[in-house]
């Protein structure tokens, strides 16, 4: 059996990530964001200093949803193992479907992680999304 790269490690990270979003998985959440990652997303505001203010922010709204799907696709994979603080990073498009009383809510867009290796473990240390633009 030969050992996974730290590019299989890293893609196989993004998988959980996507899965403990589509669960919302708080602590599968917790497990892969470090403390103080840095959050841009389309929710207002877009800025957030760390998983749980983002966390404070979208839970009251994720709990209103009665089906969350998320899927993420081209996925590009990037490992820079240089220097001693190890780096990667995934940049990916992704889809979400969410069910609310108002019915089905469809998104598309553009999605990067930053994931720092600390000891043995990929820490996400940087998430952007954004939208796709409309289509006119």
């Amino acid at each position: 059996m030969t050992e996974r790269t730290e590019k299989e490690r890293l893609l196989e990270r993004h998988h959980e990530h996507v899965r403990a979003w589509s669960e919302f998985d708080l602590g599968a959440l917790g497990d892969i964001y470090n403390e103080d990652c840095f959050i841009f997303d389309t929710i207002p505001p877009p800025a957030f200093r760390s998983l749980r203010d983002f966390l404070q922010h979208l839970t009251p709204l994720r709990r209103t949803y009665s089906q969350f799907k998320l899927r993420t696709f081209d996925q590009m994979v990037r490992v820079d193992e240089r220097s001693e603080d190890r780096i990667g990073w995934i940049a990916s498009r992704y889809e979400i479907e969410v069910r609310r009383r108002e019915g089905v809510h469809r998104r598309t867009g553009r999605w990067t992680e930053i994931y720092e290796k600390r000891g043995d473990d990929w820490k996400l240390v940087h998430l952007h999304s954004s939208d796709d633009p409309v289509e006119s």
